[in-house]
């Protein structure tokens, strides 16, 4: 999540890194470890709450005019592709490239229309003048967010079809089946992506890996693992309705839910379990709890415990550095363990405060890290 994982290296590991604004002018693609998600991806509901505001009274008509637009703009796509077998059965959810500045044209067409009359020689307002203001605004506004590049600005290569075959195949395919044989394990860095819409673009790749595998034959299906790192920020308790987090959610109950019959795992990782969402922590066969001395954060951990073990929760406060309990179909009895020390260590273990206080010189580069900061990009 913050790119604490780039010390792992090793032919199983495949880093790929959400591109910043930093890569936008540069050549480089998914070959290269820079992953764009481009907005033909997102589903109705996606694109809906990215774009409209729900509190503006026209939203429906704003949401309407929104998925017809973008329908239209997929048929021609698919038409001029001359892509017959995809363009009988497509719907506004199907992953179809389409420019987006023809939809944004659209809305401008409609937001300006005039039409005839009830009198000869007379115009009048259409049916949508001045109702979609500011959707169109948001739509602009957001296409001149360079942090949003990854979405809105994607790599050309991403406008062709062939391009989610090609994605697809390195973030679901075995290491055994990639041309260079690496990379079982993908390591998806989105330390660039603005927290705003960071549930939303988690879900977007969780959502991907889901309907690739579920449309798989059975007979071809490769299992899959989501570790899913730092959960409580994308997978929390549905605080409200029909915005970004609410889809997130929606997206990982399902895989919660549904997941392991088309061979799809979840391992959520979070230090505050009370703070993810509680479906999505039910459906865990397996409960790995490390040192916990939060009264909100025990309890949870509690209620996943069979009613003969509550006592067993009693342990949490009292850990040491790397012990931990597991409970659940992985241990015949529940257990108290100890963690080893991992091969490859990741860059997110607690600063040495004292040993740099009392260093001689402190390191620092604050010039460099305000020049970071107002490029939106630590490279």
């Amino acid at each position: 999540m913050h790119g604490e994982y780039k010390s792992l290296d090793g032919d199983e590991f495949r880093h790929l890194r959400i591109a910043g604004p930093g890569d936008l002018e540069q050549q480089h693609g998914v070959d290269d470890g820079i992953l764009y998600l481009p907005y033909w991806l997102l589903g109705y509901e996606a694109m809906v709450s990215l774009f409209v505001d729900r509190s503006d009274q026209n939203a429906p008509n704003q949401a309407m005019v929104m998925a017809n637009a973008i329908t239209d703009a997929k048929r021609k796509y698919l038409t001029d592709g001359k892509h017959d077998d995809v363009l009988a059965n497509f719907t506004v959810d199907s992953p179809v490239p389409f420019p987006l500045k023809e939809v944004l044209q659209r809305l401008n067409d409609l937001d300006t229309e005039r039409v005839p009359g009830a009198k000869p020689g007379t115009d009048k307002a259409g049916d949508f003048n001045g109702k979609l203001s500011r959707l169109i605004a948001r739509f602009e506004a957001k296409h001149l967010d360079r942090r949003l590049g990854f979405l809105l600005q994607p790599h050309v290569e991403c406008m062709d079809m062939e391009w989610l075959p090609k994605l697809s195949h390195i973030l679901t395919g075995s290491r055994g089946i990639q041309a260079d044989s690496h990379g079982g394990i993908k390591v998806i860095n989105f330390s660039e992506v603005p927290s705003d819409i960071l549930p939303l673009m988690v879900s977007l790749i969780a959502r991907l890996v889901y309907n690739i595998t579920q449309w798989t034959p059975t007979e071809k299906r490769h299992p899959i693992a989501l570790f899913c790192d730092e959960a409580h920020l994308y997978i929390p308790e549905r605080t409200s309705r029909d915005g970004a987090d609410d889809i997130s959610v929606g997206i990982f109950e399902r895989i919660a839910k549904e997941g392991r019959k088309y061979g799809v795992g979840l391992v959520v990782i979070s230090q505050r379990p009370s703070e993810v969402n509680r479906t999505v922590l039910s459906q865990c066969n397996n409960v790995i709890a490390m040192r916990l001395t939060n009264g909100d954060d025990q309890n949870v951990i509690r209620r996943l415990l069979p009613d003969s073990l509550g006592g067993f929760g009693d342990l949490l406060p009292v850990l040491d550095v790397g012990e931990a309990l597991v409970v659940g179909d992985a241990s015949l009895l529940p257990t108290r363990v100890r963690v080893g020390e991992p091969r490859y260590k990741p860059n997110s273990a607690t600063i040495e405060f004292w040993d740099r206080w009392s260093g001689d010189k402190p390191p620092s580069d604050i010039a460099a890290s305000v020049l970071a900061w107002r490029r939106q990009s630590a490279r």
